[in-house]
């Protein structure tokens, strides 16, 4: 199961985000693709319960096999990351405003379980 730990990341209002995290599962080995049947996800802006954006994505476009170490914008150390999502700037349309992305991650034949994100936005008056 993932760790209970938010990420927060800090972005200029209508640009992208993209949101990479190293995941481990209940077996204590990090995910691979076949280990998930679905990944969905729901974005809230500023604290509502209605999702601004929501989806299932595609297991093998955001889950790696083998640790990724060569995206430079991978910072938080040389181990490197597993899931790898960016999210279109058209979700983050204001500024000064806090979204929180959750990420449902369903294993085959386990309990499913949630990695979250909280992206945090700086207005841009010239936008």
């Amino acid at each position: 199961m993932a760790s209970t730990t938010v990420t927060t990341k800090t972005i200029f209002e209508d640009t992208g985000a993209t949101l990479m995290s190293r995941i481990v599962g209940d077996d204590g080995e990090y995910i691979e693709q076949g280990d998930f049947g679905t990944i969905t996800y729901a974005i809230y802006k500023d604290g509502t319960t209605a999702a601004v954006d929501s989806g299932t994505l595609t297991v093998a476009d955001v889950v790696y096999d083998a640790l990724q170490t060569s995206d430079a914008r991978w910072t938080v150390d040389t181990t490197g990351y597993n899931f790898k999502h960016t999210v279109a700037a058209t979700i983050f349309d204001t500024g000064d405003a806090t979204y929180r992305i959750e990420f449902k991650f369903a294993p085959t034949g386990v309990e499913p379980f949630f990695v979250v994100f909280k992206v945090v936005t700086v207005e841009i008056r010239t936008s």
